[in-house]
C-alpha cells in the first residue's frame, strides 16, 4: 500500500526540477497525479514518463481562467481532487533603485499571486468535495532569509508564508491543511544560474551546517509527507528544508554578479 493510494494530486511547475520531482514521488506511492506547467511540451514529456496514473496540463498560474480550468481538468479526469502542491515560480536579481516595474511586479504575479489563485479555486473544490485534503506551497529559504537583489522574490515568498497561514486559518473548518515549504538552494533548472558560479555553490554549502546543497528529491520526500496522512496535525507552517542554512546567513549576491539587473 502506497501512502497516497486512491488520492490525486495537482502539482504545478512540475514539468522539471522540484515539481517534477514530487510528481515522480507522489505517483511511486499511488497517486493520480495532474502535471502543470506553462511549458506544455515538457509536462507532456513529464507525464509520459510516469505513466498511466498521470496527465498533463498547459497553465499559466497569472491567468485565473487558466487555474479555474487546471483544477477541473485534473477532477473530471481523475474524478476528485485530495492534493495540490503549488509550486511554479520564477527568479529575478536587480537591485531596487534600478529592478524595472514590470519584472518585479512578474515575480510577484507567478510566485505570489499564482499561489492565492491556486488555492482559491482548490479551496472551492475541496470544499465542495467535502472530505478534506492537503494544500502545499512553495516558500523559500527567502521567506525569512532577505537578500541583496532579491527583492521581489523575498517579498512574493514571505508573502506566500503569510498566505499559508491565513488559508490554514479559513480552511481549518473544513480539514484542509495548508502548509509551505521553505527550499534553500536546489539543483534545479531555475537555480541554474547560481550554480553556474562555482564559488557561489560553496558558498551555500558552507553556510549550511550539513555542508552540502539540496536536491529536488529532498523537497519530494516532505512535500510526500505533508500531502500523507501522516501529517494529518500540521497546518500553517512553513517548513524550512535548508541544511540549517537559516542559522546563518546568505551569500552576498552584489559580489557574485555586482549591482545590474539580470
Amino acid at each position: 500500500m502506497g501512502q497516497l493510494d486512491g488520492k490525486a494530486a495537482l502539482i504545478t511547475g512540475a514539468a522539471s526540477g522540484i515539481g517534477l520531482a514530487a510528481a515522480r514521488r507522489f505517483a511511486e506511492e499511488g497517486a493520480q497525479v495532474a502535471i502543470a506547467d506553462r511549458n506544455a511540451d515538457g509536462a507532456a514529456e513529464a507525464a509520459r514518463e510516469i505513466g498511466s496514473q498521470a496527465i498533463a496540463i498547459t497553465a499559466d498560474v497569472t491567468d485565473e481562467d487558466d487555474v479555474a480550468n487546471m483544477v477541473m481538468s485534473c477532477v473530471d479526469r481523475f474524478g476528485r481532487l485530495d492534493i495540490a502542491f503549488n509550486n511554479a515560480g520564477i527568479g529575478g536579481f536587480s537591485p531596487i533603485q534600478d529592478y524595472p516595474l514590470a519584472q518585479f511586479q512578474r515575480v510577484i504575479d507567478v510566485c505570489l499571486t499564482g499561489v492565492f489563485l491556486c488555492i482559491k479555486h482548490e479551496s472551492k473544490h475541496l470544499i465542495e468535495q467535502g472530505s478534506g485534503g492537503s494544500i502545499i506551497n512553495t516558500a523559500s529559504l527567502n521567506s525569512i532569509q532577505a537578500t541583496e537583489g532579491l527583492s521581489a522574490y523575498c517579498s512574493a515568498k514571505a508573502g506566500v508564508a503569510m498566505l499559508t497561514k491565513v488559508s490554514a486559518l479559513e480552511l481549518g473548518r473544513h480539514n484542509i491543511r495548508v502548509n509551505s515549504i521553505g527550499p534553500g538552494l536546489i539543483r534545479t533548472p531555475l537555480t541554474q544560474g547560481l550554480r553556474d558560479i562555482p564559488e557561489l555553490e560553496e558558498a551555500f554549502a558552507h553556510e549550511a551546517p550539513l555542508g552540502r546543497i539540496g536536491d529536488p528529491e529532498d523537497v519530494a520526500q516532505l512535500a510526500l509527507w505533508l500531502a500523507s496522512d501522516a501529517s494529518s496535525l500540521m497546518t500553517g507552517q512553513t517548513v524550512q528544508l535548508n541544511g540549517g542554512a537559516d542559522i546563518n546567513k546568505y551569500p552576498p549576491l552584489f559580489e557574485f554578479f555586482g549591482q545590474q539587473p539580470l
